[in-house]
Order: C-alpha cells, then sequence, then structure tokens
C-alpha cells in the first residue's frame, strides 16, 4: 500500500495566529527548532524530531498514540493560544541590550528550555542508574551522588540567575561550548563568558 505523504504549507507561519492554524503552527515550529538543536544536542533532539515526525504525520493513523515528545508542540501551543490575532513576527517585548524578542522567538526559546532541561535529566538518570548497578546496598538510602546533585541545585538556586544565565548553565552542564550556548541565547560568545564571570562571583560571595 502506497504511503501517503503530507505536505507541509510554511505559508501558514506568516498567517494570524487563530484557532484554526493553531495546531499548524505549533508542529512546524517544534519540528523546526528540533531539527536546528541535532547540531548542538545530537542523540537527544534527533531522536526528539524523528519522533515529533512519527506523531505529526502519522496521527491520523488508526489508534495511533503520540509520544512524549508531542508535548512540544502542546506546550507551543498553549502559549500561542494567548495571542490569537497577532503574527508570529509580532514583537512581543524588548530583551537585554534592547534585542526585539518575537513570538515565533519566544516559542523556539519554549523548545529550547524544555529540551535542555530534559537533556539534563536523563543525563542525571543514566548517572544514577550506573551507581545503583554498582552497589546493593542493604538499607535504602540517598547515594553520593543523588545528594550531590541535590547539592547542585541548591547552589544554583541560591545564585538568583536570570532566565539566560540559568539556560547557559543548563547547556553548559549538558555539554555544549560557549560558541554553542552564544548561539542557542542570540548573544556574543563575550557575553556567555561573563554570564559565567558574574556566577562565579555570586558563588564566591555566597560560599567563599
Amino acid at each position: 500500500m502506497e504511503q501517503k505523504i503530507t505536505a507541509r504549507d510554511y505559508k501558514v507561519l506568516t498567517e494570524k495566529i487563530s484557532p484554526d492554524n493553531l495546531a499548524e503552527m505549533s508542529e512546524l515550529i517544534a519540528l523546526y527548532e528540533t531539527k536546528a538543536l541535532i547540531g548542538f544536542m545530537g542523540y537527544h533532539a534527533e531522536k526528539t524530531y524523528k519522533q515529533l515526525c512519527r506523531d505529526i504525520f502519522g496521527k491520523n493513523e488508526s489508534g495511533y498514540n503520540f509520544s512524549d515528545s508531542y508535548e512540544l508542540v502542546q506546550s507551543v501551543a498553549l502559549f500561542l493560544c494567548g495571542h490569537y490575532g497577532e503574527y508570529l513576527d509580532d514583537v512581543l517585548y524588548i530583551a537585554q541590550k534592547g534585542k526585539q524578542r518575537t513570538i515565533k522567538t519566544e516559542c523556539c526559546m519554549i523548545i529550547t528550555r524544555m529540551l535542555a532541561e530534559e537533556h539534563r535529566f536523563l543525563y542525571k538518570h543514566r548517572s544514577l542508574e550506573v551507581t545503583k548497578e554498582k552497589t546493593e546496598p542493604e538499607y535504602e538510602q540517598p547515594t553520593d551522588e543523588e545528594q550531590d546533585y541535590s547539592r547542585v541545585d541548591e547552589i544554583v538556586a541560591s545564585l538568583n540567575l536570570t532566565e539566560n544565565m540559568s539556560l547557559a548553565l543548563s547547556y553548559r552542564m549538558s555539554g555544549l561550548s560557549y560558541p554553542e550556548i552564544a548561539k542557542l541565547l542570540s548573544r556574543a560568545v563575550s557575553t556567555v563568558y561573563e554570564y559565567f564571570e558574574k556566577m562565579r562571583a555570586r558563588y564566591s560571595a555566597i560560599y567563599g
């Protein structure tokens, strides 16, 4: 049986946001951004992109079950619900240094944040599983690694980081380089260095 291929009309991204085109807009943005992140996050982003393709092109099949990756589409759709009658290229707000942040850019940032958080969680989960396989304690107690991660989260919270600084730290902990982080945040590499210098200064001021 010949497989039917659905063509994607990217012109919808130039239309006003409405209930009629909300789902298609959200799916296209999710596909575009996850594909763009493959070069930075590698296998994790590639796997998410492939799952999204299966979800989007196979959702009309009888009995189809969506993957967890479709949550990206749903998160973008939920955000766009608050912007009916507007365009994706409309300016949402002015970020630091006068940089304009559009509705579309904010959608991409939602996806990037979600993937970065998942990537960090999966990395921690894999590390903990390795730890558990090595030893079988007689009594159930938190492992040293679990305590370490809990301590890290407490320290990060105490630094009172801005959104971009928090994202930069998450990306760095996921293994990305400063130039890669700069590209994801649409900032100069020098700005990313500045973020980490501020974080170090805050850490030193609090913990010595």
